[in-house]
C-alpha cells in the first residue's frame, strides 16, 4: 500500500486471484479517520453478456459494467479477448458496478 499524503490518494496492489473487497478498504479508512469518495481500480480480465447486461470478470471479482461517460470510448464487447480497464467501482449494489473510463487488449 502506498499512501500519497499531498494529494490523499491511496494505492493499494493486490496479488494475482486475490478478491476484490472495498469494505476491507472502507473499515481501514474509516479507523483512521479518512473516508474513500473514489474507488478506481486498474484490473485484467473479460467482458462477458448474460442477457441485456455486461459483465467485467476478472478473477472471481465479477462486476456489472455500467455506461461510462460521454468522453470515455464505448464499453468493450463481450469476447474471449483479455483487457486491461481502468475504472471506478460503485460498491453499494451487489455485484459491484463498474464505469470504465480506458480499456486495452492485453498485449500477448
Amino acid at each position: 500500500m502506498i499512501v500519497d499524503q499531498q494529494s490523499n490518494v491511496v494505492f493499494v496492489t493486490y496479488q494475482p486471484n486475490t478478491r476484490f473487497e472495498p469494505a476491507i478498504l472502507r473499515a481501514a479508512a474509516e479507523e483512521a479517520g479518512a473516508v474513500f469518495l473514489l474507488i478506481q481500480i486498474v484490473a485484467r480480465g473479460r467482458v462477458m453478456e448474460e442477457g441485456t447486461k455486461h459483465f467485467f470478470v476478472a478473477g472471481e471479482d465479477r462486476f456489472v459494467l455500467i455506461e461510462p461517460p460521454e468522453s470515455a470510448p464505448p464499453l468493450p464487447a463481450a469476447s474471449d479477448a483479455e483487457l486491461t480497464v481502468i475504472a471506478s467501482v460503485d460498491d453499494s449494489a451487489n455485484p459491484f458496478k463498474l464505469k470504465v473510463v480506458q480499456a486495452q487488449p492485453v498485449e500477448p
